[in-house]
């Protein structure tokens, strides 16, 4: 027997706001282990934190606060 959430659907503000903030945490946390490996900061470099952003990005929008929880599972020192 499925559980159906008890969480209504997020509102479309709602929506571009976790987008939003997926996107700049996926941001500044791919430019900061990618940077400590790269010597230079070329165009692969940005296109992979671009990417990486994004898909933070839709992983917040996606699950909310459950991604949320998730990330401060993998990262026990945020």
């Amino acid at each position: 027997m499925s559980q159906k959430s008890t969480n209504p659907e997020p509102d479309p503000f709602e929506n571009r706001v976790r987008f939003g903030c997926g996107f700049v945490f996926g941001a500044m946390i791919s430019a900061l282990l990618i940077g400590r490996m790269v010597a230079s900061f070329t165009g692969t470099f940005w296109a992979l934190v671009v990417a990486i952003a994004v898909i933070t990005g839709l992983l917040a929008r996606r699950y909310g606060d459950d991604f949320w929880h998730a990330i401060m599972d993998l990262f026990p020192w945020w």
